[in-house]
């Protein structure tokens, strides 16, 4: 955790369900509601940046399995804080 930055790590192998994960996305946003970004993620860790310091913030992982309808809805969020600056 920095003031700008967070590392969050996935945990999305350990989860079962119809299929094969083919997607893994981490969205984010402010505690008051406003969404930011949906990133894709290919690796079991990673670097949300450009955050604003001492800001609290909801991180949620979205799976994506074959065929039509395939993406889920948003894993439970994770609440986590910049430092101040």
């Amino acid at each position: 955790v920095g003031a700008t930055y967070l590392w969050i790590q996935l945990n999305a192998n350990s989860i079962n369900g119809d299929g094969p994960i083919i997607e893994r996305e981490v969205e984010y946003r402010t505690v008051s509601g406003m969404l930011i970004d949906t990133t894709p993620v290919d690796k079991p860790t990673h670097k949300i940046g450009h955050l604003d310091p001492d800001t609290e913030y909801e991180i949620s992982v979205l799976l994506t399995r074959p065929l039509e309808g395939g993406t889920g809805n948003p894993g439970p969020p994770l609440r986590a804080r910049t430092k101040c600056a």
